[in-house]
């Protein structure tokens, strides 16, 4: 889904600018579909170029405001005061106040967000970790006892011998050089 060309449009920063100006939820609707949709890149990518754009669209305000705060009468920006007069200007105002908000509002949960998602796939990462590591422990503790167990049978059929017995002629298996016979009850000898 986040290869389709349509919802990357869709997502894409200047269809979420303008639905913002309009529409307002669907825009933050959007912002949070693009985090679904470009969720391979970097978090503050988006809320940063929002925070920049509300910036720039407030830049001939605090240009008028810093003027008239040194009290610089004697520099005059051309048409500076009827871009900051115009109808136009008063609503992209208040819509950069609120790309600012939303830019910040947004920078600050994508930290927030962020920070908890790295910490819970840590302690998920280390669980999983210590899992392996104990079944690891155990498969070696099962290895070796398993080894242990071969090495004494290994050992035990080393000296393991065939001996007939004298009395009753059947063939008996011997670990020592001493035995009973499995059959008549006496005892034999390995020689």
């Amino acid at each position: 889904m986040s290869e389709n060309k349509f919802f990357k449009l869709l997502c894409s920063l200047p269809v979420v600018l303008i639905v913002l100006y309009f529409i307002p939820f669907l825009g933050i609707c959007l912002i949070l579909f693009r985090y679904y949709v470009y969720r391979g890149n970097k978090y503050y990518k988006t809320p940063a170029l929002l925070l920049v754009c509300g910036i720039l669209l407030l830049i001939p305000k605090l240009t008028d405001s810093i003027i008239k705060m040194l009290k610089l009468d004697n520099v005059e920006i051309p048409y500076l005061n009827s871009i900051i007069t115009s109808d136009i200007y008063t609503k992209l105002f208040s819509y950069s106040k609120f790309l600012v908000t939303v830019g910040i509002i947004f920078l600050i949960l994508s930290f927030i967000f962020r920070n908890v998602f790295n910490k819970l796939s840590n302690k998920v990462n280390s669980g999983i970790r210590n899992y392996m590591e104990q079944d690891l422990k155990k498969d070696y503790e099962i290895r070796k006892e398993n080894d242990m167990k071969m090495q004494e049978k290994r050992e035990k059929a080393k000296n393991t011998h065939v001996v007939h017995c004298p009395y009753c002629g059947s063939d008996n298996m011997l670990t020592e050089q001493t035995g009973t016979c499995k059959f008549c009850r006496r005892k034999i000898e390995y020689k």
